[in-house]
């Protein structure tokens, strides 16, 4: 309450000047806690501007607001999407005659009956050891999609886990 020190002082005040008709205290202190949303509106414009890739934490944290009053800033306010970061392996131009090598190679594979007899099914996990845990959760927060995509090295240390299922 920025003139009154609470939502009681407003309230009798509002009492004295209408009478019964006065919101409550409740009302009182959302309609002032909205109202004070309303002047980190731009706040977050400019944090989110500055980085699209902000998560709703590191937003809040910045401007000093909860999450979900930044999360209805984002979404209802602003009119932004989180939109998902696709991650591609960078390439090289030396990596393109070892595709097509490679292409050549399964192709003919995969053609074989007996092979696909003996197909594997594969998923696989990667833990990095320089700290890397989880792409998963990495937003572009956007009006419209920007199809972003980061180019990563693949040359990070790491630990591969991998599950394999047969037909047999």
């Amino acid at each position: 309450m920025a003139k009154f020190e609470s939502s009681t002082v407003v309230k009798r005040k509002l009492w004295a000047e209408f009478g019964k008709n006065t919101p409550g205290e409740t009302t009182i202190r959302e309609t002032f806690q909205r109202f004070c949303e309303t002047e980190k509106i731009d706040e977050v414009a400019e944090v989110i501007e500055n980085e699209p890739q902000s998560s709703v934490r590191s937003v809040a944290t910045a401007c000093s607001i909860s999450r979900t009053t930044a999360h209805r800033i984002m979404t209802e306010h602003l009119s932004l999407k989180p939109y998902k970061v696709q991650f591609v392996q960078e390439l090289y131009e030396e990596d393109m005659q070892d595709r097509v090598e490679m292409c050549k190679t399964l192709i003919p594979m995969l053609e074989d009956n007996h092979i696909q007899q003996n197909l594997f099914l594969s998923d696989e996990a990667t833990f990095y050891l320089n700290g890397l845990v989880n792409k998963h959760n990495v937003r572009y927060w956007s009006e419209t999609n920007p199809h972003v995509t980061i180019e990563t090295i693949m040359k990070f240390p790491k630990l591969n886990v991998l599950c394999a299922m047969s037909k047999n």
